[in-house]
Protein backbone atom coordinates (compact mmCIF):
# COMPACT_ATOMS: atom_id res chain seq x y z
CA UNK A 1 0.00 0.00 0.00
CA UNK A 2 1.09 3.66 -1.20
CA UNK A 3 2.25 6.06 1.95
CA UNK A 4 2.64 9.44 2.73
CA UNK A 5 6.73 9.69 3.29
CA UNK A 6 8.53 12.65 4.44
CA UNK A 7 12.41 12.32 3.95
CA UNK A 8 14.64 13.91 5.88
CA UNK A 9 18.48 14.99 5.09
CA UNK A 10 20.93 16.09 7.45
CA UNK A 11 24.54 17.44 6.96
CA UNK A 12 26.42 14.67 7.20
CA UNK A 13 28.89 13.33 4.44
CA UNK A 14 26.85 10.25 4.33
CA UNK A 15 23.83 12.45 3.24
CA UNK A 16 24.50 11.28 -0.73
CA UNK A 17 23.50 7.82 0.26
CA UNK A 18 20.25 9.72 0.65
CA UNK A 19 19.31 9.84 -3.12
CA UNK A 20 19.64 5.88 -2.89
CA UNK A 21 16.77 5.38 -0.35
CA UNK A 22 14.48 7.90 -1.92
CA UNK A 23 14.86 6.41 -5.48
CA UNK A 24 13.82 2.86 -3.23
CA UNK A 25 10.97 4.77 -1.30
CA UNK A 26 9.78 6.25 -4.09
CA UNK A 27 9.07 3.38 -6.44
CA UNK A 28 5.46 2.59 -4.25
CA UNK A 29 5.23 5.68 -2.31
CA UNK A 30 4.72 9.45 -2.70
CA UNK A 31 7.90 10.90 -1.30
CA UNK A 32 8.72 14.52 -0.34
CA UNK A 33 12.23 15.29 0.88
CA UNK A 34 13.10 18.02 3.47
CA UNK A 35 16.96 19.14 4.36
CA UNK A 36 18.12 20.87 6.59
CA UNK A 37 20.67 23.62 5.05
CA UNK A 38 23.92 22.04 5.86
CA UNK A 39 22.46 18.85 4.27
CA UNK A 40 22.33 19.86 0.81
CA UNK A 41 25.84 20.58 0.68
CA UNK A 42 26.28 17.08 0.78
CA UNK A 43 23.53 15.70 -1.91
CA UNK A 44 24.40 15.41 -5.73
CA UNK A 45 23.59 18.82 -8.14
CA UNK A 46 21.97 16.48 -10.48
CA UNK A 47 19.96 15.28 -7.78
CA UNK A 48 18.68 18.83 -6.61
CA UNK A 49 18.01 19.35 -10.08
CA UNK A 50 15.82 16.59 -10.80
CA UNK A 51 13.87 16.30 -7.34
CA UNK A 52 12.43 19.42 -5.68
CA UNK A 53 14.30 19.10 -2.05
CA UNK A 54 12.73 21.59 0.35
CA UNK A 55 14.74 23.78 3.19
CA UNK A 56 13.89 27.10 3.42
CA UNK A 57 10.30 28.58 4.78
CA UNK A 58 10.47 30.93 1.93
CA UNK A 59 9.53 27.79 -0.54
CA UNK A 60 6.20 28.01 0.78
CA UNK A 61 3.32 30.00 1.21
CA UNK A 62 1.72 29.37 4.99
CA UNK A 63 2.13 26.91 7.71
CA UNK A 64 4.16 23.88 5.56
CA UNK A 65 5.23 22.72 8.96
CA UNK A 66 2.08 21.72 10.10
CA UNK A 67 0.26 20.54 6.89
CA UNK A 68 3.39 18.10 6.22
CA UNK A 69 3.30 16.53 9.36
CA UNK A 70 -0.81 15.91 9.10
CA UNK A 71 -0.10 14.59 5.53
CA UNK A 72 3.17 11.96 6.64
CA UNK A 73 2.27 8.55 7.42
CA UNK A 74 5.65 8.36 8.08
CA UNK A 75 8.64 10.38 8.70
CA UNK A 76 12.28 9.41 7.75
CA UNK A 77 15.51 11.35 8.59
CA UNK A 78 18.76 9.73 7.06
CA UNK A 79 21.14 10.35 7.92
CA UNK A 80 21.16 12.29 11.09
CA UNK A 81 23.95 14.01 12.78
CA UNK A 82 25.04 14.22 16.52
CA UNK A 83 23.81 17.65 16.22
CA UNK A 84 20.19 17.46 14.59
CA UNK A 85 19.25 14.55 17.02
CA UNK A 86 20.57 16.60 20.00
CA UNK A 87 18.12 19.22 18.72
CA UNK A 88 15.41 17.66 18.27
CA UNK A 89 15.84 15.79 21.77
CA UNK A 90 15.73 19.28 23.42
CA UNK A 91 12.83 20.39 21.63
CA UNK A 92 14.58 22.85 19.96
CA UNK A 93 12.59 24.16 16.20
CA UNK A 94 14.95 26.15 13.75
CA UNK A 95 14.18 24.98 10.72
CA UNK A 96 12.13 24.10 8.81
CA UNK A 97 12.57 19.98 9.30
CA UNK A 98 13.20 20.29 13.12
CA UNK A 99 9.93 22.43 13.14
CA UNK A 100 8.19 19.85 11.26
CA UNK A 101 9.24 16.78 13.04
CA UNK A 102 8.22 18.57 16.33
CA UNK A 103 4.29 18.54 14.85
CA UNK A 104 5.07 15.32 14.10
CA UNK A 105 2.93 12.44 16.13
CA UNK A 106 3.05 8.97 13.97
CA UNK A 107 5.89 7.06 13.00
CA UNK A 108 9.39 8.21 13.11
CA UNK A 109 12.60 6.74 11.88
CA UNK A 110 16.29 7.79 12.12
CA UNK A 111 19.38 6.76 11.47
CA UNK A 112 22.07 8.19 13.09
CA UNK A 113 25.96 8.64 11.22
CA UNK A 114 28.45 10.15 13.09
CA UNK A 115 32.43 8.90 14.54
CA UNK A 116 31.85 6.41 17.19
CA UNK A 117 33.30 8.74 19.92
CA UNK A 118 30.67 11.15 19.06
CA UNK A 119 27.97 8.31 19.18
CA UNK A 120 29.41 7.04 22.58
CA UNK A 121 29.13 10.18 24.01
CA UNK A 122 27.36 10.53 27.21
CA UNK A 123 25.32 13.39 26.21
CA UNK A 124 24.55 11.37 22.91
CA UNK A 125 23.55 8.28 24.43
CA UNK A 126 21.33 10.64 26.65
CA UNK A 127 19.63 12.31 23.98
CA UNK A 128 19.09 9.15 22.07
CA UNK A 129 17.91 7.52 25.24
CA UNK A 130 15.55 10.01 25.77
CA UNK A 131 13.99 9.95 21.62
CA UNK A 132 13.44 6.25 22.01
CA UNK A 133 9.93 6.28 23.47
CA UNK A 134 8.90 7.74 20.04
CA UNK A 135 11.42 7.14 17.83
CA UNK A 136 12.51 4.16 15.97
CA UNK A 137 16.29 4.21 15.83
CA UNK A 138 17.52 2.27 12.96
CA UNK A 139 21.62 1.82 13.36
CA UNK A 140 24.25 2.84 13.75
CA UNK A 141 26.58 0.18 12.90
CA UNK A 142 30.22 -1.21 12.78
CA UNK A 143 32.01 -0.29 10.16
CA UNK A 144 34.40 1.96 8.29
CA UNK A 145 34.23 5.47 9.05
CA UNK A 146 35.83 8.37 7.61
CA UNK A 147 39.64 9.34 7.67
CA UNK A 148 39.87 5.24 7.61
CA UNK A 149 38.86 5.02 10.89
CA UNK A 150 36.38 1.85 12.12
CA UNK A 151 33.99 2.14 14.69
CA UNK A 152 30.06 1.96 15.97
CA UNK A 153 28.71 5.22 14.12
CA UNK A 154 28.50 4.05 10.46
CA UNK A 155 25.37 4.89 8.76
CA UNK A 156 23.20 1.79 7.79
CA UNK A 157 22.95 1.15 4.10
CA UNK A 158 19.40 2.25 1.90
CA UNK A 159 18.01 -1.10 1.48
CA UNK A 160 18.98 -2.09 4.94
CA UNK A 161 16.34 0.84 5.87
CA UNK A 162 13.90 -0.13 3.47
CA UNK A 163 14.57 -3.93 5.04
CA UNK A 164 13.63 -2.16 8.33
CA UNK A 165 10.61 -0.02 6.94
CA UNK A 166 8.85 -3.10 5.14
CA UNK A 167 9.56 -6.27 6.71
CA UNK A 168 8.30 -8.09 9.53
CA UNK A 169 10.30 -6.86 13.01
CA UNK A 170 11.23 -10.20 15.18
CA UNK A 171 11.44 -10.10 18.74
CA UNK A 172 14.89 -10.63 20.29
CA UNK A 173 15.99 -10.48 23.85
CA UNK A 174 20.07 -10.23 24.79
CA UNK A 175 21.29 -10.41 28.37
CA UNK A 176 24.44 -8.98 29.17
CA UNK A 177 26.63 -8.19 32.19
CA UNK A 178 27.22 -10.34 35.47
CA UNK A 179 24.58 -11.00 37.99
CA UNK A 180 25.85 -10.30 41.64
CA UNK A 181 24.50 -12.29 44.28
CA UNK A 182 24.20 -10.33 47.95
CA UNK A 183 26.58 -11.59 50.98
CA UNK A 184 24.75 -9.07 53.35
CA UNK A 185 23.12 -5.16 52.79
CA UNK A 186 26.65 -4.26 51.23
CA UNK A 187 28.90 -6.52 50.16
CA UNK A 188 28.11 -9.42 47.13
CA UNK A 189 29.97 -11.56 45.01
CA UNK A 190 30.35 -11.02 41.06
CA UNK A 191 32.17 -12.42 38.15
CA UNK A 192 34.49 -10.24 36.02
CA UNK A 193 32.01 -10.30 32.57
CA UNK A 194 32.34 -6.84 30.87
CA UNK A 195 29.13 -7.34 29.76
CA UNK A 196 31.00 -5.90 26.13
CA UNK A 197 29.72 -8.85 23.70
CA UNK A 198 26.38 -8.60 24.90
CA UNK A 199 26.23 -5.12 24.18
CA UNK A 200 27.37 -5.46 20.78
CA UNK A 201 25.03 -8.03 20.17
CA UNK A 202 22.18 -5.48 21.04
CA UNK A 203 23.37 -2.89 18.84
CA UNK A 204 24.07 -4.59 15.81
CA UNK A 205 21.05 -6.25 16.27
CA UNK A 206 18.86 -3.11 16.69
CA UNK A 207 20.84 -1.48 13.04
CA UNK A 208 19.22 -4.38 11.09
CA UNK A 209 15.95 -4.49 12.22
CA UNK A 210 15.48 -6.37 15.30
CA UNK A 211 13.11 -5.36 18.09
CA UNK A 212 15.84 -5.74 20.59
CA UNK A 213 14.98 -6.38 24.61
CA UNK A 214 18.42 -5.62 26.32
CA UNK A 215 18.28 -7.03 29.71
CA UNK A 216 21.87 -5.68 31.39
CA UNK A 217 23.79 -5.35 34.40
CA UNK A 218 23.17 -2.22 36.33
CA UNK A 219 27.07 -1.55 35.56
CA UNK A 220 26.80 -1.95 31.87
CA UNK A 221 25.82 0.70 29.90
CA UNK A 222 22.32 0.88 28.08
CA UNK A 223 21.94 0.68 24.51
CA UNK A 224 20.45 3.91 22.87
CA UNK A 225 17.37 2.99 20.98
CA UNK A 226 16.21 -0.41 22.43
CA UNK A 227 14.12 -1.32 25.44
CA UNK A 228 16.81 -1.40 28.13
CA UNK A 229 15.81 -3.55 31.22
CA UNK A 230 18.39 -3.80 34.29
CA UNK A 231 19.33 -6.37 37.07
CA UNK A 232 21.29 -6.93 39.80
CA UNK A 233 21.08 -11.24 40.88
CA UNK A 234 20.28 -13.91 38.76
CA UNK A 235 16.57 -13.51 40.42
CA UNK A 236 15.89 -9.97 38.86
CA UNK A 237 17.59 -11.79 35.54
CA UNK A 238 14.98 -14.38 35.05
CA UNK A 239 11.91 -12.13 36.61
CA UNK A 240 12.96 -9.84 33.63
CA UNK A 241 13.44 -12.34 30.83
CA UNK A 242 9.86 -13.91 31.74
CA UNK A 243 8.79 -10.70 31.92
CA UNK A 244 9.63 -10.23 28.16
CA UNK A 245 8.83 -13.75 26.80
CA UNK A 246 5.73 -12.87 24.81
CA UNK A 247 5.92 -13.03 21.19
CA UNK A 248 9.91 -14.27 21.84
CA UNK A 249 11.79 -15.36 18.47
CA UNK A 250 15.01 -15.52 20.05
CA UNK A 251 17.30 -15.01 23.05
CA UNK A 252 20.88 -14.11 22.74
CA UNK A 253 21.67 -15.43 26.83
CA UNK A 254 25.44 -13.70 26.76
CA UNK A 255 24.57 -12.85 30.53
CA UNK A 256 27.49 -14.36 32.67
CA UNK A 257 25.64 -15.35 35.69
CA UNK A 258 26.34 -17.10 38.97
CA UNK A 259 26.48 -20.54 39.20
CA UNK A 260 25.95 -20.23 43.12
CA UNK A 261 23.92 -18.39 45.77
CA UNK A 262 24.37 -17.28 48.97
CA UNK A 263 21.64 -16.87 51.90
CA UNK A 264 21.63 -13.28 52.46
CA UNK A 265 22.28 -11.68 55.57
CA UNK A 266 20.18 -8.50 56.61
CA UNK A 267 22.13 -5.93 57.61
CA UNK A 268 26.37 -5.32 57.44
CA UNK A 269 28.06 -8.21 58.80
CA UNK A 270 30.58 -6.89 61.55
CA UNK A 271 34.02 -7.99 60.82
CA UNK A 272 34.74 -8.17 64.90
CA UNK A 273 32.40 -11.16 64.12
CA UNK A 274 35.70 -13.07 63.32
CA UNK A 275 36.09 -15.41 60.46
CA UNK A 276 33.22 -15.74 58.39
CA UNK A 277 32.13 -18.46 56.24
CA UNK A 278 29.54 -18.68 53.22
CA UNK A 279 26.97 -21.15 52.67
CA UNK A 280 27.57 -21.33 48.75
CA UNK A 281 24.14 -23.22 47.08
CA UNK A 282 24.26 -24.00 43.40
CA UNK A 283 22.03 -21.94 41.25
CA UNK A 284 19.17 -23.01 38.78
CA UNK A 285 20.53 -23.33 35.27
CA UNK A 286 18.51 -20.07 33.95
CA UNK A 287 18.58 -21.15 30.08
CA UNK A 288 17.86 -24.96 30.64
CA UNK A 289 15.03 -23.91 32.94
CA UNK A 290 13.51 -21.16 30.16
CA UNK A 291 14.13 -23.38 27.34
CA UNK A 292 11.62 -25.56 29.41
CA UNK A 293 8.99 -23.29 29.09
CA UNK A 294 9.67 -21.70 25.61
CA UNK A 295 10.37 -24.32 23.51
CA UNK A 296 9.94 -22.33 20.16
CA UNK A 297 11.78 -19.77 20.84
CA UNK A 298 15.50 -19.87 19.41
CA UNK A 299 18.06 -20.13 22.33
CA UNK A 300 21.91 -18.88 21.92
CA UNK A 301 23.48 -19.48 25.19
CA UNK A 302 27.33 -18.42 25.87
CA UNK A 303 29.61 -20.56 27.48
CA UNK A 304 33.38 -19.35 28.79
CA UNK A 305 35.54 -21.84 29.30
CA UNK A 306 39.73 -22.45 30.13
CA UNK A 307 39.53 -24.66 27.14
CA UNK A 308 38.86 -25.10 23.55
CA UNK A 309 36.57 -28.16 23.50
CA UNK A 310 33.44 -28.54 21.95
CA UNK A 311 31.27 -29.01 24.41
CA UNK A 312 28.14 -30.78 23.11
CA UNK A 313 27.23 -32.45 26.30
CA UNK A 314 26.80 -28.88 27.91
CA UNK A 315 24.51 -27.81 24.84
CA UNK A 316 22.32 -30.82 24.75
CA UNK A 317 21.75 -30.83 28.51
CA UNK A 318 20.77 -27.36 28.54
CA UNK A 319 18.55 -27.77 25.62
CA UNK A 320 19.97 -24.59 23.67
CA UNK A 321 19.92 -24.46 19.73
CA UNK A 322 23.39 -22.87 19.70
CA UNK A 323 26.31 -22.93 21.86
CA UNK A 324 28.85 -19.91 21.25
CA UNK A 325 32.27 -20.75 22.95
CA UNK A 326 35.17 -18.45 24.12
CA UNK A 327 38.01 -19.40 25.32
CA UNK A 328 38.56 -17.15 28.54
CA UNK A 329 42.38 -17.87 29.19
CA UNK A 330 43.13 -16.27 25.19
CA UNK A 331 40.18 -13.65 25.70
CA UNK A 332 40.89 -11.06 28.40
CA UNK A 333 38.27 -9.81 30.21
CA UNK A 334 37.04 -6.33 29.39
CA UNK A 335 39.06 -6.31 25.55
CA UNK A 336 37.32 -5.18 23.26
CA UNK A 337 38.27 -8.28 21.24
CA UNK A 338 36.52 -11.70 21.00
CA UNK A 339 37.27 -15.04 19.06
CA UNK A 340 34.66 -17.49 19.20
CA UNK A 341 33.71 -21.19 18.38
CA UNK A 342 29.48 -21.50 17.19
CA UNK A 343 28.48 -25.52 17.64
CA UNK A 344 24.60 -26.79 17.84
CA UNK A 345 23.40 -29.98 19.50
CA UNK A 346 25.25 -32.10 16.28
CA UNK A 347 28.05 -30.13 14.78
CA UNK A 348 30.80 -27.29 14.50
CA UNK A 349 28.70 -24.42 12.52
CA UNK A 350 31.61 -21.50 12.69
CA UNK A 351 34.80 -20.60 14.05
CA UNK A 352 36.06 -17.13 14.13
CA UNK A 353 38.94 -15.26 13.92
CA UNK A 354 40.36 -12.59 16.85
CA UNK A 355 38.25 -9.51 16.07
CA UNK A 356 36.53 -6.77 17.03
CA UNK A 357 33.35 -7.71 19.42
CA UNK A 358 31.17 -5.99 16.80
CA UNK A 359 32.12 -8.00 14.41
CA UNK A 360 32.13 -11.33 15.87
CA UNK A 361 28.55 -10.26 16.66
CA UNK A 362 27.59 -9.95 12.94
CA UNK A 363 29.37 -13.29 12.60
CA UNK A 364 27.14 -14.59 15.45
CA UNK A 365 24.00 -13.29 13.99
CA UNK A 366 24.67 -14.40 10.60
CA UNK A 367 25.46 -17.92 12.04
CA UNK A 368 22.17 -18.20 14.22
CA UNK A 369 19.55 -16.21 13.31
CA UNK A 370 19.71 -14.88 9.57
Amino acid sequence: MSENILLGITGSIASSKSEILFNLLNQDNDVVLFSTKEGLKYVSEDFQNNNKIYSQWEQFEGSPHIDYARWADKVIIYPATANFISKFAHGLADDLLLSTLLMYDKEIYIAPAMHEEMFMDDKIQKNILNLSDKVTFCGPRFGDLDIGDQGVGRLIEPEELHNILYSKKEKVIVTSGPTSEYIDDVRMITNRSSGKQGRALAIELMSIGYNVVYIHSKDVPPVAGVKNIEFVTSKDLINAMNSESSNLKHLFMVAAVSDFIIEKEDGKINRNHGNLSLNLSPNIDIVKEYKLKNKDVNVISFSAQTNNELNYEKIIDKNSDFLVINNINKNNFGSNENKVTIINKSELVYESQNENKHIIAQKIIKNTIL
